[in-house]
């Protein structure tokens, strides 16, 4: 036994994370931080205006935490010799970005308290307007101002400007990031807003205890307050930092020790999550557009009528299968008769569905529309998917066998090649993106099993065939019928599984007692639209029941309809919001420390939720399907899901990473407005054709360069690499310039 085939090997994968790891460094190889604090690709492409949002190497953050600072307060002398911080200060000016500063802490003082901001004209125009309807204006609207609009225009226009700016004070917005101002490396203090309020605490500190030591220390708080921004300021990162190498090994090595139970779905909250190697591979490398398992999750307002309405919300959400409000089947079987000596095998089928007061507080359906949906989709279900097991036992039975030959096993071989260096050829020139097919670190023993399982016979039990058979054909086409119709919401309407092509005309939905006549047309209209159905009969008074009879032609072919029903009621859908499948009511603690009700569900359909903006705080919805985020909040927001989605991963398995890896990775991959995956397909972009030879694909890579007449300016590391030049990174960044005399 080879050391890829026993039970370690198998579980813990380390080719997929080794692949992984080596996906994301390739992409990544080329970002170096550049002389003005950018982090640039090798095709001078901006990334990030600073490495990590704050320009700062990562090793040296540690001391530029709180706990460090009295240390450094104490070594205030020797910190100044050797950093030279007089002649510092002589040529860096820290008063323009300590003002800066004092703009931002005054505009939050202003606003800290008060309403929402307004623009200036609508904070005039809000103060004039009981003056203005005084005047009882009369006239016709003119570009679709009315009178008393013009009139308030009219004034704002004729307002001196001093009254003016006084309104645009009070609407001014707040000022920029001191960072995104000032560059950190030529103006000192310039510092993030995180660290200048560590610095604003610890100073607070530091003068409550210099009052109440009797020695009075030599070191005052605005020389505390400069070596603290000078310390921020020599831990910025170098030029020439390979950050993006960092950042993929940084993400890659620890994915190596996801092991053994991450392959499988861990439930978190009572919801199914994709954890580990799984998860990274459809965010990173793959950057599917259909996840395994998607999920969103939004607060709920705490008031009275939002708490009330959640409850019926969750109802509408959730999806009810017939197996979740079916009782009990009885099947009875029998033989006839017919015209010709024709035989025919009889089912008389008695559907009992649960009482309405079992299910009522957590399905929003009624016994009335689970009738409506037996009498319109079921039924038409069921005889399709008897036809399909006809089918299938009768192609089943006319299968001849024969000893092979030699003369086979020759031809199968050759007809096995021709087929491989097709695939091979359909392989290089497809662009389809698939999880599995891409990665191309098949396994030996993937290979063995794969191979083993193509020359076996198969010999599982019909039951478990015919149901695997028949939920993926219930998925396709509950899909097609869902995919071209209006949004599902009620039960008629709902994502059944069969087709909507040829629908019989649906019979009228009368709840209550009915009379005789009504009766009889319903149940006419039943045999109508089934041809197979001999009779039916239903529950007049409650509709918790309904009897049907089904004549079929006897075939020698003979199946157990008591598991087909079992399968196929598994499988249906009565009612169901589309994209959606489970909803869940959550109790938890929000920023505030205080408890919030949170509204989480399985599956995705953010316009469904867009709807209740009255019930949830739709500011905060968060999915973990970042192309949906994408769609519906734009780049950045997927941005954010990225590094989040990312974190969440690691941090089961209690890994921390620094955010400064996952922000330059999340940067990366929506940088060019799209969100990119880290595979063959995403590194088309690139502008360096040898860097897309070396990774996959060689030939097809070359194939496309030569014939669109590609150019590589060697910028690339891989491109150096391959020429034997020096890469642009490290040491190897800067160039001199010599005079030639």
């Amino acid at each position: 036994m080879s050391g890829r085939e026993g039970l370690v090997g198998t579980a813990v994968k380390t080719s997929r994370s080794g692949y992984l790891q080596g996906c994301i460094i390739k992409h990544l190889e080329g970002l170096v931080v550049q002389y003005d604090l950018t982090v640039r690709d090798s095709d001078g492409s901006v990334v990030q205006f600073l490495y990590g949002e704050d320009g700062l190497d990562i090793p040296k953050t540690q001391f530029l935490q709180p706990k460090q600072f009295p240390f450094l307060a104490s070594n205030y002398e020797v910190i100044m010799r050797s950093k030279h911080l007089h002649e510092v200060l002589s040529r860096a000016d820290p008063k323009k970005a300590l003002r800066h500063f004092r703009a931002i802490k005054k505009w939050h003082s202003r606003r800290s308290s008060g309403p929402l901001r307004r623009g200036a004209f609508l904070s005039y125009s809000q103060k004039v307007q009981d003056t203005v309807r005084a005047l009882n204006l009369k006239g016709e609207n003119r570009n679709g101002r009315s009178p008393e609009a013009q009139q308030v225009l009219q004034m704002w226009y004729e307002l001196d400007e001093k009254s003016r700016q006084k309104y645009q004070r009070k609407a001014a917005p707040c000022p920029d990031p001191s960072l995104s101002v000032w560059r950190p490396d030529i103006y000192l203090a310039s510092v993030s807003e995180h660290f200048e309020k560590k610095i604003d605490d610890y100073s607070q500190e530091w003068a409550l205890e210099a009052e109440k030591s009797y020695k009075k220390s030599e070191l005052s708080l605005d020389r505390l307050r400069t070596l603290l921004h000078l310390k921020w300021q020599r831990s910025l990162c170098d030029p020439g930092e390979a950050v993006g190498l960092l950042a993929a090994q940084s993400i890659g090595e620890p994915s190596t020790q996801m092991t053994l139970n991450t392959f499988h779905f861990a439930g978190r909250g009572e919801m199914n999550v994709t954890l580990g190697i799984p998860r990274l591979r459809e965010i990173l490398m793959v950057a599917s557009a259909n996840i395994k398992t998607p999920m969103m999750s939004v607060p709920v307002f705490n008031t009275k009528k939002a708490l009330r309405r959640v409850r019926s919300l969750k109802k509408q959400l959730t999806r009810v299968c017939l197996e979740e409000v079916l009782q009990k089947v009885d099947v009875q079987e029998s033989f006839c008769m017919g015209e010709k000596q024709n035989k025919f095998r009889v089912y008389q089928l008695r559907f009992q569905f649960l009482p309405h007061e079992y299910y009522k507080q957590e399905k929003c359906l009624r016994p009335e529309d689970i009738l409506h949906f037996m009498e319109t989709r079921f039924f038409r279900l069921l005889m399709e998917s008897v036809r399909k097991k006809h089918s299938k036992d009768s192609s089943f039975r006319s299968v001849n066998t024969r000893r092979a030959t030699q003369q086979d096993l020759e031809g199968a071989g050759e007809s096995e090649t021709r087929r491989g260096e097709q695939e091979g050829e359909e392989e290089e020139e497809g662009d389809i993106v698939n999880a599995d097919a891409e990665e191309g670190d098949a396994d030996a023993s993937d290979a063995k099993r794969k191979q083993k399982q193509e020359e076996e016979v198969d010999y599982e039990s019909e039951e478990e065939e015919e149901k695997e058979e028949e939920e993926e054909d219930a998925q396709e086409e509950g899909d097609a019928d869902g995919e071209g119709g209006p949004q599902a919401r009620e039960p008629d309407e709902t994502t059944g599984s069969g087709p909507n092509e040829d629908m019989p005309p649906s019979p009228p939905l009368c709840p209550g007692p009915q009379g005789t006549e009504a009766v009889e047309r319903r149940v006419q209209a039943v045999r109508e639209a089934h041809s197979f159905i001999e009779d039916y009969q239903y529950d007049t008074a409650e509709s918790l029941w309904c009897q049907v009879t089904m004549k079929l032609p006897l075939v020698k072919a003979n199946f157990d309809m008591g598991s087909l029903l079992a399968s196929l009621a598994r499988s249906t859908v009565v009612y169901s919001t589309r994209g959606i499948t489970r909803c869940l009511l959550s109790e938890t603690t929000s920023s505030r420390n205080g408890k919030e009700l949170m509204l989480s569900t399985e599956g995705i359909n953010l316009p469904e939720l867009f709807k209740y903006a009255e019930v949830l705080d739709l500011r905060r919805l968060y999915s973990n399907d970042i192309h949906a985020m994408a769609s519906a909040y734009g780049i950045e927001a997927a941005l954010r899901v990225i590094e989040k989605e990312i974190k969440d991963v690691f941090a089961v398995y209690g890994i921390a990473i620094d955010p400064r890896h996952l922000s330059l990775v999340a940067d990366y991959m929506c940088f060019e407005g799209v969100y990119k995956p880290l595979n063959r397909f995403g590194i088309q972009s690139n502008s360096s054709p040898l860097q897309q030879m070396t990774f996959e694909t060689s030939f097809q890579f070359l194939k496309q360069a030569t014939m669109m007449g590609s150019h590589d300016e060697l910028r690339s590391p891989s491109a150096c690499l391959v020429v034997g030049k020096v890469v642009k990174g490290g040491t190897g960044l800067f160039e001199l310039k010599q005079p030639l005399r």
